[in-house]
């Protein structure tokens, strides 16, 4: 840890910031994976619960400075051995009245109070409510400088991460108290790495009643590390201070691929990925191909590649592309680039990111029968096997393969073609099976003249709940409509992710009991595949959403 201390106290004014919530810019600008903590940062459920044994307080008129649940139950002290990604505390945790007084006490609240009144934890006035505003949790911390006492007041042990990436911590800090004082009082506090490396320091936040993000950046050395949030005033009676909205972000690498759409047979095609990255990070790279539709990936070649100016390009030569399936280069292959900060990490599903091409060839030349879309669902002993097509021109059938392994395909049915058609063309077929575990399909496009094509690989499953969960249109263009069935009331998340990973889009959502519709309008996709899912501790509905 020497070397990597000592580039950090050189670059302490590059990687520490403080930054209001207007503004923007970090090490991981544009590149920043979701945060790590999820519920554990955020002073949320399940982690934080209401303490129903706090103190009643003041209630003035029509202000409650201390409604139902407004105080949230304590953390464990840092010595309790507990699991990773653990939230941890050595101040004194209390839900009193006047029981943050003196210092080294803090509480969980909702709403410390406003300019009318307080709660009763502190007195006199506090001011601040949670960061996000949307009826959560945060920290109240009363701190202050003293050898004798520990300065940890908020710590993250064990966070598993990947060796070389690099790692942005931020949280959100408010002063409590009213207008005026010492500034040098005034809180500062500053993030530590692993117990010796300091990360960044926020420097006194104003009396301003302005919630602030502070942190800082750094690159991982070890597996996993522990994070604290320490005392940096060192006036008596500072850091008087909530904190909220605590982030662990990686800071991942974005790629993007060019590449035809249709390739003729005995062609060659070289499919371009552009690798963003603001941290120059991810510099290990591995290619991939998968000869079943992404079930499985055989690697290719590897190595390592620069970056300029945050960004690098790197290419891969299919030759000779064939439409015959034993061919090595065959119609439906997925070919990936994947990079990550390490060659360990290339084997990491957790430390890489990636981003695939379809190799989609013609034989002889591009395919007159364009298909759009193959999905399907299987319940009560039904796989129901849909697709449709752009446009058709001598298109004599479908043949349609079904096997239980992924690799051994029989014919399941053929299914006539529209022949010659410029609007698009709807066709399922049903397949009644017993079926006890997973299940695929793909879909054999054959013209008149003997020419022909594969779909990609469809696999379902006995446990699938795909059934009660429908989007469409899809493929989509703008806007769409996402169906699923609940068994109870309640909140869900929706999130809709890129191939390799990232959250492009992300919506709270409320559940009925029953069948839900909700409406996506007018949020802008780039062209491609995606992933949408709906959870919460009752449901766990996924689909691949495909943007024209």
């Amino acid at each position: 840890m020497k070397h990597f201390n000592t580039l950090l106290l050189a670059a302490i004014g590059l990687f520490s910031f403080q930054l209001t919530s207007a503004q923007t810019g970090t090490l991981c600008d544009g590149n920043k994976g979701p945060n790590l903590l999820g519920a554990r940062g955020t002073f949320s459920i399940p982690y934080i619960t209401p303490n129903t044994s706090a103190d009643a307080c003041l209630q003035s008129g029509s202000n409650s400075y201390n409604p139902p649940n407004n105080v949230g139950s304590q953390l464990d002290g840092c010595s309790n051995p507990s699991g990773n990604i653990f939230p941890c505390s050595d101040y004194t945790y209390t839900a009193v009245t006047n029981g943050m007084q003196p210092e080294f006490t803090y509480s969980i609240l909702k709403v410390m109070g406003d300019a009318s009144g307080s709660n009763c934890i502190h007195s006199p006035i506090w001011i601040a409510a949670d960061h996000t505003g949307d009826q959560g949790y945060f920290l109240a911390v009363n701190g202050a400088p003293d050898i004798t006492k520990t300065p940890i007041f908020y710590k993250i042990k064990s966070i598993p991460v990947c060796i070389g990436g690099t790692y942005e911590f931020s949280a959100w800090v408010i002063n409590m108290m009213p207008p005026g004082g010492d500034m040098n009082a005034a809180p500062s506090i500053s993030f530590v790495v692993n117990g010796t490396d300091t990360i960044g320091t926020s420097g006194h936040i104003p009396y301003d009643r302005q919630w602030h993000k502070v942190g800082g950046s750094f690159t991982a050395t070890t597996s996993t590390v522990d994070l604290k949030v320490i005392n940096s005033t060192f006036v008596a009676g500072g850091n008087d201070l909530g904190l909220d909205d605590i982030s662990f972000n990686v800071c991942e690498s974005k790629i993007s691929v060019a590449g035809p759409a249709v390739v003729a047979e005995g062609n060659t095609v070289s499919p371009v990925y552009t690798v963003t990255d603001a941290s120059n990070t991810n510099t290990y790279y591995q290619w991939q191909v998968s000869r079943n539709s992404g079930i499985s990936f055989t690697n290719l070649s590897l190595g390592t590649f620069a970056y300029t100016n945050g960004s690098a390009t790197l290419s891969y030569d299919i030759t000779n592309v064939s439409s015959d399936l034993a061919q090595p280069n065959a119609n439906g292959n997925i070919y990936r680039l994947v990079v990550a900060a390490s060659r360990a990490g290339l084997n990491n599903p957790d430390c890489h990111y990636f981003n695939d091409y379809t190799l989609v060839v013609g034989a002889g030349g591009p395919l007159p029968v364009t298909l759009t879309s193959f999905d399907g669902t299987y319940a009560d002993g039904v796989a129901t096997l849909k697709w449709q097509t752009s446009q058709e021109l001598n298109n004599d059938r479908f043949e349609l393969y079904r096997s239980y392994d992924g690799s051994n395909f029989e014919l399941a049915a053929t299914i006539a073609g529209a022949g010659n058609s410029s609007l698009p063309k709807n066709y399922s077929y049903q397949d009644r099976i017993n079926l006890d575990g997973n299940v695929y399909y793909k879909l054999k496009q054959i013209d008149i003249d003997g020419k022909f094509s594969f779909s990609n690989i469809v696999k379902l499953s006995s446990t699938d709940n795909n059934g009660s969960f429908k989007v469409y249109p899809n493929p989509v263009t703008n806007s769409f409509n996402v169906l699923f069935s609940a068994s109870k009331t309640g909140v869900a998340n929706l999130l809709i992710r890129s191939t390799n990973g990232q959250t492009v889009y992300r919506q709270s959502i409320s559940v009925i009991k029953g069948n839900n519709s909700v409406s996506i309008n007018g949020y802008q996709l780039s062209s491609g595949m995606y992933y949408i899912s709906v959870t919460n501790d009752d449901i766990n509905y996924n689909a691949k959403l495909q943007k024209l």
